[in-house]
């Protein structure tokens, strides 16, 4: 089982690694949507399609060995907005992942992010290079950083300080777009969608690695490890600690509502801690209500459903 991996004693975790024997880690769907572009042959689109399932899926982005049934669950739903210039397009991509709890058939859902600063060049049968010591293109270091904040969060779920490395690459990439790329947007403070108001990728990994929400990361372990991964065995306990979990949240973010941490958290967990505590009593429904409504107000009326399950 995935869990596993995060268990097994340190000899035999530095024996893994010794061997050498690596495995993809991720298993990623990925959705083309090109409905709004005319004029370009359609087999460009499906060899960019394909060059980005196999980016995503034969490339072994960490030392670590992953069983078949242990990869990691993702997507990447990319629509195609217009053509900037001849091989250059602008678009969206939403990101998702999830992983499973222990014991169960469950997905929780970790990421749910749409971007909407997606802007790449990409000619027929070009293959995408990536080297995360070096800039290439846009479009390999989008998808990238993309893998490694997936994966990142994965193990953030796992194990206490999990996830920070692939946190720091994330972070390594973002240091090296370079400033006159035309496609290269949403990788500083300011840089992107309007819409979006500077919740772009660079406030994403500058909030992961700042140290200001240490706190935000030890209520993700303890919210899965201790409260997903428990479910199946012991619901009551489990949603204590998810609970306990959420009052960290809420003070991560007392002074900063608006940090995109936490926008990501309510996107993917919001639905997910309704149907959690559609199952506790009535002082926890209370508590766990008010506390949501407090940090997401805009969507009080989807946990009010608590209340009334």
């Amino acid at each position: 089982m995935k869990l596993l991996r995060f268990i097994l004693v340190p000899a035999l975790l530095i024996l893994l690694s010794c061997t050498g024997l690596n495995a993809q880690e991720l298993h990623c769907t990925v959705d083309l949507n090109t409905q709004k572009i005319t004029g370009v042959d359609p087999a460009t689109f499906s060899s960019l399609k394909n060059a980005i399932t196999e980016f995503m899926n034969q490339r072994a982005w960490t030392q670590d060995n992953f069983a078949p049934e242990e990869k990691i669950e993702c997507a990447l739903y990319i629509t195609l907005e217009s053509i900037v210039s001849q091989d250059q397009y602008s678009g969206t991509i939403t990101v998702q992942s999830s992983r499973p709890g222990y014991n169960s058939t469950y997905n929780s859902p970790i990421l749910n992010f749409r971007d909407l600063d997606f802007i790449f060049t990409y000619a027929i049968n070009t293959p995408i290079d990536f080297n995360v010591n070096q800039y290439t293109t846009n479009l390999s270091s989008v998808l990238g950083y993309y893998a490694y904040m997936i994966i990142g969060m994965d193990y953030m779920t796992m194990s206490k300080g999990g996830g920070d490395k692939y946190f720091a690459l994330a972070e390594q990439i973002t240091n090296q777009i370079p400033s006159t790329a035309s496609d290269a947007k949403g990788w500083k403070p300011f840089d992107s969608n309007p819409l979006t108001q500077g919740k772009n990728r660079y406030n994403i990994i500058s909030s992961l690695m700042g140290g200001k929400y240490d706190l935000y990361k030890q209520a993700m372990y303890e919210y899965h490890f201790q409260g997903i991964d428990l479910f199946y065995d012991d619901p009551s306990t489990a949603r204590a600690n998810i609970a306990d979990a959420l009052d960290k949240i809420d003070k991560a973010f007392k002074d900063n509502a608006n940090n995109i941490l936490l926008i990501l958290f309510l996107q993917a967990k919001g639905d997910e801690i309704v149907g959690i505590f559609a199952g506790g009593d009535a002082s926890e429904k209370t508590k766990i209500t008010n506390l949501l409504k407090r940090l997401d107000p805009a969507n009080g009326t989807k946990y009010d459903k608590i209340l009334k399950s």
